[in-house]
C-alpha cells in the first residue's frame, strides 16, 4: 500500500479516512514522490491528556508562522473508534492531527497520531509542495518539542519513505533502530544502519 496524499471531498469522515491511510506504514517498496517522502519522524511521549493538549498547542503555535494550519481530529476519531468494531491496532488512536497547507487541505505537512502505540505519538513531517517552509516549520516545532519532551526519539524512515511498525523497533543508545529479526520484512540488508546491533 502506498501513501496517499490529498482528499476527495470535505466530509469529516472522508478526512479521517485519508488521515488514517497516511498514518499506516506503507507496504510498498516503491519510492514515494518528493512531497510524500518524510523529512523527519519522531516519537513524543503523550500518556496524559495534558501531554496531548500540549502537543496540539505546539503544532498550532508553529504552523501559522509558515502559513499552515492544524486540523485536530482526535475527538472525532475517538468517537468513530467507539462506534466501529474490530479496528486494527493502527486505527486505535487517542491523538490524531494533521498540519496542512492550502484551503482544501490538499498539501500535507505533518501528521501526529498514536495509532498502534498509544501514549507515544509519532509526528511525521513531509516537505509537501513547499519544502523550504516545511523544513522551517519542522525546525521551529522541534525546538518546542525537545524543550517539553527531552526524551523524544527519532523514528527510522525506511528507504521506501514509510515508517516501520512500532513493534519492530528497539530502543538503543543511538535511538530507535529496527530489530534485526524484522529486517527481511522491510527488505533491509544486514549492513543497514537502520538495524539494531543485536536482536
Amino acid at each position: 500500500m502506498q501513501t496517499i496524499v490529498g482528499r476527495c471531498d470535505h466530509s469529516p469522515m472522508r478526512r479521517l479516512f485519508i488521515l488514517s491511510v497516511l498514518a499506516l506504514p506503507a507496504c510498498s517498496a516503491a519510492p514515494p514522490s518528493a512531497d510524500q517522502s518524510p523529512i523527519a519522524a519522531i516519537e513524543v511521549l503523550t500518556p496524559t491528556s495534558n501531554d496531548k493538549s500540549d502537543l496540539i498547542a505546539l503544532l498550532r503555535q508553529a504552523a501559522p508562522k509558515e502559513g499552515f494550519h492544524v486540523d485536530n481530529g482526535s475527538a472525532q476519531w475517538r468517537e468513530f473508534a467507539r462506534q466501529a468494531k474490530d479496528l486494527p491496532p493502527p486505527a486505535r488512536k487517542t491523538l490524531y492531527a494533521g498540519v496542512w497547507n492550502g484551503n482544501d487541505d490538499d498539501d500535507l505537512i505533518a501528521m501526529a497520531d498514536d495509532g498502534a502505540h498509544n501514549g507515544r505519538s509519532w509526528i511525521t513531517i513531509y516537505p509537501g509542495k513547499h519544502g523550504a517552509a516545511a523544513r522551517r516549520f519542522w525546525l521551529d516545532l522541534k525546538v518546542g518539542i525537545m524543550r517539553r519532551w527531552p526524551a523524544t526519539q527519532p523514528v527510522p524512515i525506511l528507504p521506501s519513505g514509510s515508517l516501520p511498525l512500532s513493534e519492530d523497533l528497539q530502543l538503543t543508545p543511538k535511538g530507535y533502530r529496527i530489530r534485526r529479526s524484522a529486517a527481511a520484512n522491510y527488505g533491509l540488508a544486514s549492513s543497514s544502519s537502520l538495524l539494531a546491533d543485536g536482536g
